[in-house]
């Protein structure tokens, strides 16, 4: 998990729309309907999202399908699951799913 938070933070871009320092995971979708996308809803919304996230429910997406995407979908479903809280940021774009920002990182705490 350790080796992970590391990759993620080194891969994070320095400046990020958004950013919620604690928070939880409250909502995990998938399904048929989105292909690999995962959406995330957290407890308490990011104060700075960027003008294309005009989705109200969901507030970060990610690619569940690519390697980092599984890892990711793993520590998710670990912190959704313990309820733990978690450190989550945002990228700035909404590339994945037009009005729903692109997940940057997440960090178990």
């Amino acid at each position: 998990m350790k080796k992970f938070v590391l990759v993620s933070l080194l891969l994070a871009p320095l400046a990020m729309a958004s950013s919620v320092n604690p928070t939880k995971i409250t909502k995990v979708l998938v399904g048929p309907d989105y292909g690999t996308k995962v959406f995330i809803t957290v407890s308490t919304k990011p104060s700075a999202v960027p003008a294309c996230q005009t989705g109200n429910i969901y507030d970060f997406v990610f690619d569940g399908a690519t390697d980092t995407g599984k890892l990711t979908l793993s520590v998710v479903l670990a912190a959704y699951t313990a309820k733990q809280d978690v450190w989550i940021g945002g990228k700035d774009s909404c590339q994945l799913y037009s009005n729903v920002e692109d997940l940057a990182h997440i960090v178990a705490l």
